[in-house]
């Protein structure tokens, strides 16, 4: 009974550390997406969908980053510096967004 257990929980352990190194990050991700799309984009229309695709993304991307932005600047009327952290916190995430829209845009771009 003990032997199945360890056996288990070695399974167990073995599986979840195999499966950390071939993680990858959802940007990365996205990135390697927006690239086999691009590259089996093969007659006009495929380009022409790829294309609006791309660029639906990136406008979603832009308008989600100027929400953030905004969200920034509305004052919550907690304390300030829980005020202050929740609005840096915002403005990374909006400029983390902006720069995937401008990658996006240059997937676009070489399309």
């Amino acid at each position: 009974m003990k032997i199945n257990k360890l056996t288990s929980l070695l399974l167990v352990v073995g599986f979840l550390a195999g499966s950390s190194v071939f993680a990858v990050s959802q940007d990365t991700e996205d990135r390697l997406l927006e690239q086999a799309l691009v590259s089996a984009a093969v007659t006009k229309e495929q380009k022409v969908a790829v294309a609006t695709y791309l660029k639906a993304i990136a406008q979603q991307k832009s308008e989600r980053a100027e929400e953030l932005r905004a969200l920034a600047k509305r004052s919550t009327g907690g304390k300030f510096l829980a005020s202050n952290a929740q609005s840096e916190r915002f403005l990374k995430q909006a400029k983390a967004l902006e720069a995937e829209a401008a990658r996006t845009q240059e997937f676009l771009n070489n399309l």
